[in-house]
C-alpha cells in the first residue's frame, strides 16, 4: 500500500513538473501607430519565452511601419508580460518594457518654377523609450494563439499608442 501511494505521489509530481516546462513561441503582428500628427500601419515579428513555473513571459519584437505623409518608422522592443489566466483558453497580461524607435522623414524635391528648385532632404532620428500597456490572447489550438494588445510607447518627441493584432505559434 505504501509503495502504491509513493508511486502515485511520484507520478503526480512528475505530471506537475512536466506541465510547468518553459515554452517558446514565434509570431507575426499587424500594427497601427496612432501619433497625434500621423497614423500608420505596420507589420512585424516576435519571439516569446514563457518561464517554467512562473506566469511570466519575455518577448522580443521588431516592427516596420509603412510610409505615410513622408514618414516611415521602425521599432525594436523587449517586453515582459505577467500572464493572468481567465479560463482554459483566455489569458490577459500587462506589458512593460523598453523600445528603440527609429523614424525617417523624406521631403521630396520641389520645382517652384522660374528656375527655382529645391532638392529633397531626409532626416532621421532614433530614440530609446518605455512601453506600457495590456494585451489579451486566446488559444485556438494546442500550439496557436491569436491576440490583441495596446501599448503606449513613451519616446522623446514620438510618444504614441500602438494597437496590434497577431498570431503566435508555440514551438
Amino acid at each position: 500500500m505504501k509503495k502504491n501511494f509513493l508511486f502515485a505521489c511520484l507520478m503526480l509530481l512528475g505530471t506537475a513538473a512536466f506541465a510547468q516546462k518553459a515554452e517558446m513561441g514565434v509570431g507575426l503582428n499587424l500594427n497601427y501607430g496612432l501619433h497625434s500628427d500621423y497614423k500608420n500601419f505596420g507589420f512585424g515579428g516576435k519571439f516569446q519565452y514563457t518561464f517554467a513555473a512562473l506566469p511570466l513571459r519575455a518577448e522580443a519584437s521588431a516592427n516596420y511601419f509603412l510610409k505615410k505623409d513622408e514618414c516611415t518608422m521602425w521599432d525594436i522592443n523587449a517586453n515582459v508580460h505577467y500572464l493572468f489566466g481567465l479560463g482554459d483558453k483566455l489569458r490577459a497580461y500587462p506589458i512593460f518594457g523598453v523600445t528603440l524607435l527609429g523614424s525617417k522623414v523624406s521631403m521630396p524635391a520641389m520645382d517652384y518654377g522660374y528656375g527655382v528648385e529645391v532638392e529633397g532632404e531626409d532626416a532621421s532620428d532614433t530614440n530609446v523609450g518605455i512601453n506600457a500597456g495590456a494585451g489579451i490572447e486566446y488559444q485556438l489550438t494546442n500550439n496557436l494563439y491569436i491576440g490583441a494588445e495596446v501599448k503606449y510607447q513613451i519616446v522623446k518627441d514620438w510618444d504614441r499608442p500602438v494597437v496590434s493584432v497577431g498570431l503566435t505559434y508555440v514551438l
